[in-house]
């Protein structure tokens, strides 16, 4: 299926592993020119080295931390330099604060809601005139289940969450005129790098010795009995931004292998 995207522009925030990474190789194999961000510089260099070699896409990295301003400004302005503009921005980069209120930390909490509230909205603050100006732009939030089904334990992420939740059906009333699609991937238990730092916590919670263990327990809270797989998650992301989703906006995508109960 030809997704109608090739030639467009392309920034993907946590491009360097897990879900950001897969979304830019998927995205450069549609044609799609890249701009990769995240706050390590040496495992964000050999990641875009890896997709130019991978895919043979054009691939940009700029190293960034999304709670800092001048950083969202300069990996912007970076991609007007590179790439001529932005049609498609992917805000997936982002920490998972878990415990209970118990073990709640204020600082934290703070870094968190810097990390994906306020680091999602100053990115987006940065390339809404361009995709305005010119008609047409795709934003993705990844954010996370919690924020639709409060988890005690995901205590601080689901506040986050439901905040994103919100910014995101909010904007795609705002941006729909100007044809800009707002959308949201809510993953549930992935097998990535910030799966396995918050994995000790998770031992704890449910009461098991080993990481293999927590992530089959964790697994069996979903209907295919699974972790996530990056690229699964991926597969979403960049339909999300093609043309054969041109009349969906607004929406919060479940991937979570039926983690959730809901009806929404």
């Amino acid at each position: 299926m030809d997704l109608g995207i090739k030639g467009r522009r392309a920034i993907v925030t946590g491009g360097g592993s897990g879900i950001g990474f897969e979304t830019a190789r998927q995205f450069l194999e549609e044609g799609v020119r890249v701009l990769i961000s995240g706050r390590d510089g040496a495992k964000l260099n050999k990641a875009r080295d890896e997709l130019a070699n991978k895919t043979g896409g054009e691939i940009h990295a700029v190293q960034a931390d999304m709670t800092k301003e001048a950083d969202i400004k300069r990996m912007v302005d970076t991609a007007k330099e590179k790439l001529g503009g932005v049609d498609i921005l992917i805000n997936n980069a982002g920490t998972m604060y878990s415990g209970r209120f118990a073990v709640f930390d204020d600082d934290e909490m703070k870094k968190q809601l810097e990390t994906k509230l306020f680091g999602f909205m100053r990115a987006i603050r940065l390339v809404y005139p361009m995709m305005k100006a010119q008609k047409w732009g795709r934003i993705v939030n990844t954010i996370g289940g919690a924020g639709k089904e409060p988890d005690p334990y995901m205590f601080g992420s689901g506040m986050t969450n439901s905040a994103l939740l919100n910014l995101t059906k909010s904007l795609s009333t705002e941006f729909g005129e100007d044809n800009v699609l707002v959308n949201a991937i809510c993953p549930g238990w992935v097998a990535t790098d910030l799966w396995r730092r918050n994995a000790e916590g998770l031992k704890q919670e449910l009461g098991v010795k080993s990481e293999d263990e927590a992530r089959r327990l964790a697994a069996r809270k979903n209907s295919l009995n699974r972790m996530g797989k990056p690229e699964e998650l991926a597969n979403a992301t960049v339909f999300l931004c093609s043309e054969r989703a041109s009349y969906i906006t607004g929406v919060s995508l479940n991937l979570d292998g039926g983690r959730l109960k809901g009806l929404w």
